[in-house]
């Protein structure tokens, strides 16, 4: 018992550490987090179970079932029942005295005690198909609930990459805006310094007041944008509200032979390898099968029932082997169906234009398939190409803005030409910063929509 209370503690204490200490996350952890943690996907997990029992429960239909059943009954007044004086009618009218003896007598039947047992068998022997259509569409039910898992774990994956990526993006933005802040505030010092030996003038001073003063609030924005994408990658991986997170990665553009296909490579790939594909098949097979079940109702059905028993009557509780005597029977039944009130007929009226409207869901889901793969392919190639515009433009922004602030120094340019230098160097790191993160997502957008989004790139 010390030992227990001894770990207990221990892991307690850890427990306190481990919320204060910020939880250091990489890519793969943070979707090895999601798995283990994340509600909807823990939820189709259980959902796969769920069918796969569904299976294993479809077999009933079919099986035998067999039940044992035992029940014990007290007369508190045993009921008498009137009937012919059948010795009276025996004897004759001859006999000496018949003539005293009453034409009907009343007696009971059955003693106060009835003790039943035993186990009773019922085989469907013909259902018209019935049973194993839904056999078939319990198996059909356990392919979907696969496809659903998968599907639910590239969502999952996706979703992960993306706050994961916008976390680093959104930490990149800050160190943007504080550098802006930061030379905001050089520069003002270089006017200040101007106006004091009198080379600037108090217009230009006031305005690099405003400029620092307008870098703040751009700062204080980007700090909470990065809290806030902190907070969306804690949701999605299920941590606690007060745990820290920190993430350690990086947006960088890395070639991928994947990406080198054509658009109606993508769309066939898309078209064999989709869960939702895979899902849409399933679902027309249950439809079929449920076309199946509703033919079965014009159908006639067979079954075959046996009861063994044994019945023992007493007067007290006392029973012994002697008072019982045995029952054994055995039945087939045949049920036909003769008039429904028109119900089996509209029944199945329904299930066929349930097979047509699965039918025509999958052409439909075909189309928003190819049009979803349309999309993110020219979003990759509009990525690429942001990319190597803007991974050029941050070098001749930053070298602008240098040659801006020198020749203000120098007198050779206005204040007004380092603020533009300033905001091009600025747009240019955000555009830089937008387009690996447009980039990375558009590969991994790729991959989604064709089905093969099995991992980490």
């Amino acid at each position: 018992m010390k030992w227990k209370m001894i770990v207990s503690t221990l892991l307690l204490f850890a427990t306190f550490v481990s919320a204060e200490e910020p939880l250091n996350l990489s890519l793969e952890s943070s979707f090895d987090l999601a798995l283990a943690n994340n509600p909807s996907y823990q939820i189709k997990v259980k959902e796969l179970k769920k069918a796969k029992a569904g299976v294993t429960e479809s077999y009933s239909a079919i099986m035998p079932q067999i039940s044992a059943s035992a029940s014990l009954q007290k007369a508190w007044s045993i009921q008498e029942n009137t009937i012919p004086n059948f010795i009276k009618f025996m004897l004759g009218p001859s006999f000496p005295g018949v003539e005293f003896m009453p034409d009907y007598v009343r007696l009971s039947f059955g003693l106060e005690n009835t003790l039943v047992y035993g186990a009773s068998l019922s085989q469907p022997l013909f259902l018209g198909g019935a049973g194993v259509a839904g056999i078939k569409i319990a198996g059909s039910a356990y392919q979907t609930a696969i496809q659903n898992l998968e599907l639910a774990r590239q969502d999952l994956l996706y979703q992960t990459v993306a706050a994961f990526y916008g976390c680093i993006l959104a930490d990149q933005v800050v160190k943007v805006r504080e550098d802006v802040l930061l030379e905001s505030e050089k520069n003002l010092q270089v006017v200040r310094q101007k106006y004091d030996a009198g080379a600037a003038s108090k217009f230009d001073l006031m305005r690099a007041e405003v400029n620092v003063a307008n870098s703040r609030p751009d700062a204080i924005s980007a700090r909470n944008n990065y809290n806030n994408a902190l907070t969306l990658l804690k949701m999605i991986l299920a941590l606690p509200a007060k745990q820290s997170i920190q993430v350690n990665g990086e947006l960088s553009y890395l070639e991928d032979e994947f990406t080198a296909l054509s658009l109606e490579d993508y769309q066939q790939l898309a078209l064999q390898q989709r869960p939702e594909v895979e899902m849409l098949e399933q679902t027309k097979a249950i439809a079929h099968q449920g076309v199946t079940i509703a033919r079965s109702a014009y159908l006639p059905k067979v079954f075959f029932q046996t009861d063994y028993s044994y019945m023992g009557m007493r007067n007290d509780m006392k029973f012994v082997q002697d008072d019982f005597s045995k029952g054994f029977t055995s039945a087939v039944a045949l049920q036909l169906p003769l008039f429904t009130s028109f119900r089996t007929t509209k029944q199945y009226q329904k299930a066929r234009l349930d097979y047509r409207i699965a039918q025509d869901t999958e052409n439909q889901a075909i189309d928003g398939i190819n049009a979803e793969v349309e999309a993110s392919f020219h979003n990759l190639i509009e990525a690429k190409e942001k990319y190597a515009s803007a991974s050029e433009t941050v070098d001749m922004a930053t070298e602008s803005l240098r040659l801006a602030n020198m020749m203000y120094e120098e007198g050779g340019n206005t204040q007004l030409d380092v603020f533009t230098a300033q905001l091009g160097l600025t747009s240019a790191k955000m555009n830089y910063l937008s387009s690996l993160y447009s980039y990375q997502m558009a590969r991994y957008s790729l991959r989604k929509v064709t089905g093969q989004l099995k991992s980490i790139l």
